[in-house]
């Protein structure tokens, strides 16, 4: 009789572990599918802002596109101030999804976007070099980047396939003659990668984002994101030398 009730209680509690052990993977895997969803939407809304800084980095300092989007500077800092706002809610509505350290990342990065944003609000007369801006930009990239590569998973390893293709398939920038070339010359050369970032992730459709002011819902701003990242260190040497 003893051993029959210690055998019923044995397989309770053998019943009873296995049903915790099933909820708790259930647990962990809704928790792993809001940590992704978090760390996406983060790693987004980020590259969106970062991406609008340097839209308005290049607007100043490059002649040609000086000449060609002043007149929307004014909007290009309203809509670096709108994702600059999704930004820091993200931050704020995903906290408890977040590591310590992932937090204090973001919250950090966002602070330098939004002291950017507000040094760049003014609209230049003329264009100016920012090689001060450019480096300062660099430096928010790496630190970024690295974010990326340790916590992107899937989103990041697709990302990268695309953008060092699209490198690839226009050519590395290189030197001329011995000499840098100019920063038209890099405006150029991204303007190239960009194009076929667009040309090789889009089907032939109408509806195609064909300029980064096309692409209203920031479907590859983290692609731009990692073109920039790529650049940053040449725009700041070859802007270093014009002084």
């Amino acid at each position: 009789m003893t051993g029959n009730i210690v055998s019923e209680a044995v397989g309770i509690l053998i019943d009873i572990a296995i049903v915790s052990l099933v909820v708790e993977r259930i647990a962990s895997m809704q928790r792993r599918r809001e940590w992704d969803f978090a760390y996406a939407a983060l790693m987004e809304s980020t590259a969106s802002t970062f991406v609008d800084v340097m839209r308005l980095l290049y607007v100043r300092t490059s002649p040609r596109a000086f000449s060609a989007n002043i007149d929307r500077y004014g909007e290009f800092v309203k809509i670096a101030t709108l994702h600059a706002s999704t930004l820091r809610s993200n931050i704020e509505g995903f906290a408890t999804a977040l590591t310590p350290e992932a937090h204090s990342l973001c919250r950090r990065t966002e602070q330098r976007l939004l002291w950017m944003i507000d040094r760049l609000s003014e609209r230049p007369p003329e264009p100016v070099m920012e090689e001060r801006h450019f480096s300062f930009m660099n430096g928010v990239a790496a630190e970024f980047l690295a974010f990326s590569q340790k916590e992107g998973g899937q989103r990041y390893q697709s990302e990268r396939q695309v953008i060092d293709a699209a490198l690839q398939s226009i050519g590395e920038f290189r030197r001329g003659g011995g000499e840098l070339r100019s920063f038209s010359d890099l405006m150029e050369y991204r303007l190239s990668v960009q194009s076929e970032l667009l040309r090789s992730v889009q089907p032939d459709s109408t509806l195609a984002v064909r300029t980064i002011r096309d692409d209203f819902d920031n479907r590859y701003s983290f692609g731009y994101f990692l073109l920039d990242s790529e650049l940053l260190p040449l725009a700041c040497t070859i802007l270093r030398s014009a002084d």
